[in-house]
């Protein structure tokens, strides 16, 4: 079977499973881009994870993330260590739209009838080029988080954000110490022509 259709029964199954359950409520896990705030300059990248804290029991999850294309650039997602740790994976990296400004419909999976992972860990690693100066925001959207009997698992969700800086170089001013010995050495330059001159 081709890794497209495998991709599209899973988020599928997801979304059925998750929507058929009971509705998200605050509270539980929390969803964060991490760090919260970056700053890079154009033509520079940035490493960002979608990071899971105080989660329990979680065995699948899908995701997408939102920002600003004006800005930035999508240019890689890999699986990050947390859901992996608990078995074997099945991962979804997102598909990456640097016009609209996303990467939808991350996903992973672990495989087989065993119980999901516990504690805080990495879900996925994006990486960002910065193309012009600015701020964009940094969103989690359509976030799924499911135990292994695929019920819903409560989260709350922490955005970020990028800066990307002008990548001009600027040149730094002369220290006050180097101008006051230019200045010196202009002195004592003057002062010895005007003692031959005498």
């Amino acid at each position: 079977m081709k890794r497209s259709t495998y991709k599209t029964i899973f988020v599928a199954a997801v979304l059925l499973f998750a929507f058929s359950g009971r509705a998200f409520a605050d509270g539980g896990a929390v969803v964060s881009v991490q760090p919260t705030s970056s700053t890079i300059p154009s033509g520079g990248t940035a490493t960002l994870d979608v990071d899971i804290s105080g989660v329990s029991d979680l065995y699948a999850f899908q995701f997408d993330v939102l920002f600003g294309a004006a800005n930035v650039s999508a240019t890689s997602e890999i699986e990050g260590s947390l859901l992996s740790s608990g078995g074997t994976t099945f991962f979804i990296p997102g598909t990456i739209d640097n016009v609209g400004g996303s990467v939808t419909a991350t996903a992973d999976t672990l495989i087989g009838a065993i119980s999901g992972v516990n504690g805080s860990g990495t879900l996925a690693v994006l990486e960002f080029t910065g193309l012009a100066p600015g701020i964009t925001s940094i969103d989690l959207a359509n976030v799924v988080l499911l135990d292994p009997d695929f019920n819903s698992i409560d989260f709350t969700i922490q955005d970020g954000s990028l800066t990307v800086k002008s990548s001009v170089a600027t040149t730094p001013e002369p220290s006050g110490l180097l101008m006051l010995g230019i200045g010196l050495v202009g002195l004592v330059g003057l002062s010895r022509r005007k003692h031959a001159a005498n």
